[in-house]
């Protein structure tokens, strides 16, 4: 794959791919999302290596692609639990093999359960109401 002219960068909140011959910049959650947070397909959507992918985002926000995308998942799967969707349906949603793999990956990185999170939201909710 030919090497372009990249850079990543965060404006307004938003992580943002600028290539040297687009006239937008190119929403790196967006894209993320349509490639179920796979790596391959954000380097392919850019239209860089992978290798090339890490380099340019390490240089532009100082963390890996690979962790971002992680971190960009956990946060949408956080969304999701939090407005109701199922666990099985959260998984699937956001690109993982098994509600297995996601329950662990969610409790990594949040430090609970997703069928903890939904229980303390709830309770949140239900708190604030009354």
């Amino acid at each position: 794959m030919k090497r372009r002219d990249v850079e990543i960068t965060q404006r307004d909140g938003r992580f943002l791919a600028i290539l040297a011959r687009e006239p937008l910049p190119l929403s790196l959650s967006q894209i993320a999302r349509e490639g179920d947070y796979r790596m391959s397909f954000l380097s392919e959507r850019i239209g860089v290596s992978e290798r090339h992918l890490r380099r340019v985002f390490e240089d532009g926000i100082g963390i890996s692609p690979k962790d971002w995308m992680r971190q960009e998942r956990m946060v949408a799967a956080r969304s999701l639990l939090r407005a109701g969707s199922p666990i099985k349906e959260v998984a699937i949603d956001l690109g993982f093999t098994n509600s297995k793999m996601f329950s662990r990956d969610f409790q990594l990185f949040h430090g609970v359960t997703p069928t903890e999170f939904q229980r303390k939201e709830k309770s949140h909710v239900l708190n604030a109401i009354n």
